[in-house]
């Protein structure tokens, strides 16, 4: 399985497919694991992450925050 195919885990609760993205914590580590097995860096997360956002019709301003509250789970292991 792609990294990009845990995007959606990160931000989509199955219980609420409807809901707007918003970032999960524990969700995330799945993808950071992946990510990190990859020797991915923190700019492919950030595009990655960006460009399922939008394919969701996340504006701009929601894009920027999802990725501020990923940043610092991220950033330090993907440097």
């Amino acid at each position: 399985m792609a990294c990009e195919d845990l995007v959606a885990q990160c931000f989509i609760d199955e219980q609420a497919p409807l809901a707007v993205p918003e970032l999960n914590r524990e969700r995330t580590l799945k993808y950071l694991g992946c990510c990190y097995q990859q020797g991915l860096s923190w700019n492919d997360a950030k595009q990655q992450i960006q460009e399922f956002l939008q394919q969701r019709g996340v504006p701009h301003q929601g894009i920027v925050r999802q990725l501020a509250l990923a940043k610092p789970l991220l950033h330090p292991w993907l440097d």
